[in-house]
Parts: structure tokens; C-alpha cells; sequence
């Protein structure tokens, strides 16, 4: 455990390489991929079956090694796409929503054990978690939402569980969500005056996270607050402790030299090189976020009582269950047009990061340097610079593995329609 605190407490250099794993996987499942894209046509997105069993088993195996009293909540909002949800829900997952659109989807889904969580509540919303209240456990974002809560509770006859969102001082642009770790107190005892609400853990959540450092200094931070302001029948009441999502998978994507100021980026204090073609984004394990959590879970909060524990992983579940699957309408001087575009996205991804793109037509294991856009009426509309291939044509096939996570999520009709999703068993 030391050892890997200091890996990851390393500072981190800019990591020049290339992703040879995610161009063999493509490789491996190049005749299925070419029959669908022949069976259906492009463009279109791609269920990896196997890649989705895969995060999700390790994911929980990771955790429940290091946490045994870990429970999963699938953050909806990574990707809503049914099927995502479906088989989460068969692994005894619950699912995390965001909204009472993602309420509903959970619901469908079947989910038995359902988190409500987000800012700005509507009255709707929360009507629908108390019409579901065997289902839905609630997390409270701030005192407003609990005195609206507090008024439909008392038309009721029924009794929810929930709990309250916190933010704490490294948070940052994150306090947006949830209430200040000082006024936990307060909140404690003001819901304990209201019939009804059963007010039983604590959640909090960063994003972006490349290891478990940001964890570990809100458990501390959670645990010391709670050994010297809550007491000991307040500590009692405390059910659950949810430590969101926010694990981002490692070495799935790179960032070019212009766009290393992102903050989930490995910079180190260095400088890109701007002659780099790109840089791979680095980031902890199951394992090693799993082994760290618990270990600042032991320290700061097991002497505090028993507790479960809830994890909403979203993005590093759902990152390599879709791909984009593409074809080559037209190749001009170094560069290419497919029939897909930055709308299958929502966002101008491929101008920003680097996306590994395997030709699975004229494949190769080689990277050659070749400009890749889509057909939308922008020039923004771009996949990236360089493509596993031995050359491109019109017609080829083209995949852009690993698009799970925030991108089908944020699909858009923006000049053309959002394309088809089919599934790879």
C-alpha cells in the first residue's frame, strides 16, 4: 500500500506513447465489427458485451476486496443507454440518477435499489422519489430542498431514506453541488424534527479523479468532523457512506500539447513539448483507487462506527462498452471525410484529446499520421490526426474505440440525426 501511495503521489510526467491494448482489442473483434457495419451500414454506436461485463466485475471485485461493505450505484448520466443500465442492474448493482428523466429509467430498468442525487430538485421530481420511496434513496442538496421535502412529507404516510450531500475544502468549483462540512451539524439536527425522512449517510463526489488522493482528504477531512462535532447517538444514525464516482479508466485516450491544461491531466509542472504528437492520459486501477479509499476508510471512519459503503461509478464502467463505428465517404489530399460526425458526441472532443482510430479495413498495428473528419458543415467537426492503418480509402471502415462515457450521453441532432446503437455479443 505505501508503494502505491507513492506512485501515485509522484509527480507525474507528460507520458509519450501510444495504446497498443485498445488497437488489439479492435483486432480481436475486427469480423464481427466489419459484419454489423456491412449487415447495417455506418455510422453507428457499438455495445462491446464483453468489455462491459468486464469493467463492471472488476470494478466490484476491486472494491468489495478492499471494502467489503461496498455497494455499486451505476451513475446513469455516464451512459443511459438501456442496455448499460440492464446489465448493472443484473450484477446487483443499483443505479445512480441524476434526474427524475433518469428516475424514470432506473424504474424501468427494474433497479431495487435506486440513489436520487443532483442540485435543483423540482417539486416533480421529488414527488416521483416519494412515490417510489421503497425503491429511491435520497440525497439531500441543501437545506432549501429539504424544507420543500419536509412539506410533501407531511401529506404522507411513508418513510424515505436519505441522505445529505457535503462538499469540503479542496471541492473547489465542486461546492456548486451539496452543503458546506460545517454546517453538517445543523442539517443533522434539523431532520431529525421532520416525520417521515429518515436521514441516515453522507455523500460526496469529485470528478475526474486519476487516484484516490482527492478520496482520501474528504474521508480525513469527513472523519475528523465527525469525531469532534457529531455525537455519539448522532454518529449512531449514520447508515451509509457515499463516496460518489469520478474514476477515470487509465489508458484510454491522450491529450495533444495544446490541451495539457485540462485538469484531469498529468502535467507535473512540465511543459509539453509542442513538436509531441500526443501524450496518453494516465490513471490509477480499480485496484489501486480501491486499496487507497479503504485504507483512508479504516484510518478515519471504521473507529467511528460500522458503516456500508456506496460507490456511483459511471465512467469507467461505460468507457470501453461503445465504440463509433464510421466508413470513409470521400479521401482528399491528407485527409478524409467519414459519415459520421462530432454530433454522435455532443462536444469537439477529437479537436481536443486524442482518440485512438483503427482502420479496420486496411488495418494495421502502426499509427500513420493522417487527418480524420466528420461530415458535419463545420470545420470543427474533427476525429483526430492519426489512424492505425496501411492506408485509407473510400469505403473503409472505421472504429474509434472506448467512446462510452459522456458521449452517447451527450449525442445531439446537430445537422444530422444521432445514429442507431446495435450491440457486439
Amino acid at each position: 500500500m505505501d508503494q502505491i501511495n507513492k506512485t501515485l503521489h509522484r509527480p507525474k510526467k507528460h507520458m509519450v506513447g501510444s495504446l497498443p491494448e485498445v488497437v488489439r482489442d479492435m483486432a480481436k473483434k475486427r469480423p464481427q465489427i466489419l459484419a454489423l457495419a456491412k449487415k447495417y451500414g455506418t455510422p453507428f454506436y457499438l455495445v462491446d458485451d464483453e468489455n462491459l461485463e468486464d469493467s463492471i466485475s472488476g470494478f466490484e471485485n476491486a472494491f468489495r476486496e478492499h471494502i467489503q461493505e461496498s455497494k455499486f450505484f451505476y451513475a446513469i448520466k455516464a451512459n443511459p443507454y438501456p442496455h448499460f443500465l440492464r446489465r448493472a442492474v443484473h450484477h446487483g448493482w443499483g443505479l445512480d440518477a441524476s434526474s427524475g428523466r433518469e428516475l424514470k429509467l432506473a424504474l424501468d430498468s427494474r433497479a431495487k435499489k435506486i440513489l436520487l442525487t443532483g442540485p435543483g430538485k423540482t417539486e416533480a421530481e421529488l414527488k416521483l422519489a416519494l412515490k417510489h420511496f421503497r425503491n429511491v434513496i435520497l440525497n439531500i442538496d441543501n437545506f432549501s430542498e429539504l424544507a420543500r421535502l419536509g412539506k410533501l412529507l407531511r401529506r404522507k404516510k411513508i418513510r424515505i431514506r436519505a441522505g445529505v450531500r457535503i462538499f469540503s475544502s479542496i471541492h473547489g468549483s465542486w461546492s456548486k453541488f451539496g452543503i458546506s462540512l460545517s454546517d453538517l451539524q445543523r442539517f443533522w439536527q434539523k431532520s431529525r424534527s421532520m416525520p417521515g425522512l429518515e436521514l441516515q449517510g453522507i455523500q460526496f463526489h469529485t470528478s475526474l479523479n486519476l487516484g484516490p488522493e482527492r478520496y482520501q482528504q474528504i474521508i480525513a477531512e469527513l472523519g475528523k468532523y465527525l469525531k469532534t462535532k457529531f455525537s455519539a447517538q448522532m454518529r449512531s444514525e449514520i447508515k451509509f457512506i457515499d463516496f460518489g464516482g469520478g474514476f477515470f479508466p487509465d489508458r484510454v485516450e491522450g491529450y495533444y500539447p495544446w490541451s495539457h491544461h485540462y485538469p484531469w491531466m498529468f502535467s507535473g509542472g512540465e511543459k509539453p513539448k509542442p513538436e509531441a504528437r500526443y501524450y496518453i492520459t494516465r490513471a490509477a486501477s480499480p485496484e489501486q483507487y480501491a486499496s487507497g479509499i479503504g485504507t483512508a476508510i479504516t484510518k478515519h471512519l471504521s473507529p467511528l462506527g460500522k458503516h456500508e459503503y456506496f460507490g456511483e461509478p459511471g465512467r469507467i464502467v461505460a468507457t470501453r462498452a461503445m465504440h463509433i463505428v464510421l466508413s470513409v465517404l470521400d479521401v482528399k489530399q491528407n485527409l478524409a471525410i467519414t459519415d459520421g460526425g462530432l454530433n454522435m458526441m455532443g462536444w469537439e472532443f477529437g479537436k481536443e484529446f486524442y482518440l485512438p482510430i483503427v482502420n479496420l479495413t486496411n488495418f494495421s498495428d502502426k499509427e500513420m499520421r493522417f487527418t480524420l473528419y466528420g461530415s458535419l458543415c463545420t470545420p470543427r467537426d474533427l476525429w483526430g490526426h492519426y489512424i492505425y492503418a496501411k492506408k485509407i480509402t473510400e469505403g473503409d471502415v472505421i472504429v474509434i474505440p472506448n467512446q462510452g462515457a459522456y458521449r452517447f450521453a451527450l449525442a445531439q441532432e446537430f445537422i444530422k440525426p444521432i445514429p442507431p446503437v446495435y450491440i457486439l455479443k
